[in-house]
């Protein structure tokens, strides 16, 4: 090869090299020029929490730039405005770390600002404190308009939490008391959480959007209530136009626990179901109501909001098992929709979903359905909470039975969401009757395998109103799925 031969090849490999590194696929953090520079900034705006949230606050971090193969980490420090500080081990927790990190191929990540939100009697005034990102060398800080470099969080004079019951110091049983009558005509009242002193109070015309958001199997409602606060916060700082209320359907056990007066109505874990609510010689009531009636009050009353315009209902674990029957048994969304407001569905995680047919997911198969062969086993299978037989009687009377249930599923808004890491098939609290098997072996298959079932009975219509999602590093976690980039979505953009 003579010499220039080898300057041609030489100039050739210099500009591969110039070329390669100018390429949106080079891994690493390189240096880059001014228009396809890696920005890294807060995507959430500035934040306001209720002491009552006590877990963790949590902000979008979002990421700008070429793909990339590495994470990218950025350190952080906090500051204090000089009036009315935080105080750390007062007011707050921080994480171990003052590193927040974007994982590679992530456009958005959520990090966590505070590890915990303290009870403090002493804060009589709220108190803020601001995280700041610090400067990379080979990351800029802020968006494209210089905006993002920091955000400020504040957390609410201890005045505005919960009031402290004697027979309640934990706080498990809701403040405020949701009153409607029945048609004896007498006061009957569940208790719920929410952001707003009263959501009777319907001359309230900032609120334009409301999330009902359905407790779990633990009747742990104001768990559910501040995530879900926790989740507004996080979107948008115009909570005011936000109202947040989580209903909470008790038992008789909750009704001694708790001293409940006698207009609490109670059930027992068939809340979920739409079941009605107990009359026992220990805790006698005047009348039984279905948990799907007292819902439908509910959305009735915040439908008289003069601006509201789109309510969301949405439950986690056996509260997505309450949605999953309500969509498909109310006519509520109906009388919503004369009024000029939008009612859709958010489902997460629920144990088991009821069918509109009698056919399951073939074993060894993708998606293919077929009447079980084996039915001795499990005679019940199809029967009411996991299939149309036997239904209760607002399903049969409000709902209209059957075939009124399979038409009004078909035009509901509904988005069903599943953990990616909700698969263990020996989960706490997981349904093990032979009836929630034949549905799949843990709730993120039986999530995939409904939504198929879905598209197996009503055909590729289905998707005109309804979605499947997998949220990507969740298990079953109610916080987890309402803070989510989709659960977010679903619950305030949609």
């Amino acid at each position: 090869m003579d010499k220039r031969t080898v300057g041609v090849m030489a100039i050739m490999a210099i500009l591969l090299i110039i070329w390669g590194c100018d390429d949106d696929d080079t891994p690493g953090i390189v240096t880059t020029p001014s228009d396809r520079e890696l920005r890294v900034y807060f995507a959430s705006q500035d934040l306001t929490v209720d002491r009552s949230q006590r877990g963790p606050v949590i902000a979008d971090l979002r990421y700008e730039g070429p793909q990339i193969v590495e994470n990218i980490t950025v350190a952080y420090h906090v500051e204090f405005p000089g009036a009315n500080n935080a105080v750390e081990g007062e007011d707050f927790n921080l994480p171990k770390t003052n590193m927040f990190t974007i994982n590679q191929g992530r456009a958005s990540t959520e990090v966590t600002l505070l590890q915990q939100v303290l009870p403090n009697d002493r804060a009589t005034t709220d108190r803020s404190l601001v995280f700041r990102l610090q400067d990379s060398e080979n990351v800029a800080i802020g968006d494209a308009a210089g905006n993002g470099n920091s955000i400020a969080v504040t957390i609410s004079a201890t005045a505005n939490t919960i009031a402290n019951d004697p027979n309640d110091p934990d706080d498990f049983i809701g403040d405020k008391k949701f009153t409607f009558t029945g048609e004896l005509g007498i006061p009957l009242k569940i208790p719920y959480f929410s952001n707003v002193d009263e959501v009777r109070d319907v001359g309230n015309t900032a609120v334009t959007r409301a999330v009902v958001v359905l407790q779990g199997a633990n009747r742990n409602a104001g768990s559910y209530y501040s995530s879900m606060l926790g989740a507004a916060q996080m979107e948008s700082s115009q909570l005011d136009s936000i109202l947040i209320v989580s209903p909470q359907f008790v038992t008789e056990e909750d009704i001694d626990r708790f001293q409940l007066d006698d207009e609490h109505i109670y059930w027992t874990s068939s809340w979920r179901l739409g079941a009605n609510s107990r009359d026992e010689d220990s805790n006698p009531r005047p009348e039984r109501m279905s948990s799907f009636t007292v819902m439908d009050s509910l959305m009735l009353k915040i439908s008289e909001y003069p601006n509201i315009k789109k309510i969301v209902f949405t439950g986690h674990s056996a509260g997505g098992q309450y949605v999953n029957r309500y969509s498909a048994a109310s006519p509520i969304t109906d009388e919503l929709e004369t009024r000029g407001v939008a009612l859709s569905f958010v489902v997460n995680n629920p144990s088991s979903y009821v069918y509109m047919d009698n056919k399951r997911k073939v074993p060894g198969t993708q998606k293919t359905f077929a009447v079980p062969t084996s039915v001795d086993i499990c005679p019940t299978y199809n029967e009411y909470r996991y299939g149309l037989e036997g239904l209760f009687t607002y399903l049969e009377e409000t709902g209209g039975g059957e075939d009124a249930i399979r038409d009004r599923l078909l035009t509901r808004k509904v988005t069903y969401l599943v953990g990616q890491e909700d698969n263990d098939p020996n989960a706490n609290l997981l349904d093990m009757d032979c009836e929630a098997l034949l549905q799949g072996a843990d709730r993120f298959e039986r999530g995939k395998n409904y939504f198929n079932h879905l598209l197996d009975f009503y055909g590729p219509s289905i998707e005109e109103n309804q979605e499947f999602g997998v949220v990507p590093g969740v298990g079953h976690s109610s916080r987890g799925m309402f803070q989510s980039e989709k659960g977010r979505s679903a619950a305030f953009r949609n």
